[in-house]
């Protein structure tokens, strides 16, 4: 699997319509899959980010951080 981004995506309001959305589980954890080329965002519930193994979000995550194609 490759992941490649253009930089510059907009995850906030994704993140917000998820928390917010009726039909997505109060509970529900939230993945986020990120080449970490994006806006500075917080989750308020559970939540963990997948980036490339050479990745991460440009700020300090509070959730875990898995990295793909590490060994």
């Amino acid at each position: 699997m490759r992941i490649q981004g253009r930089g510059g995506t907009e995850l906030k309001p994704a993140i917000d319509l998820l928390e917010s959305a009726k039909d997505f589980p109060a509970d529900g954890p939230i993945l986020v899959i990120t080449d970490g080329f994006t806006d500075r965002f917080t989750v308020t519930r559970k939540h963990a980010f997948l980036v490339p193994a050479d990745g991460r979000p440009p700020f300090t995550p509070k959730g875990p951080v898995f990295r793909l194609g590490e060994t």
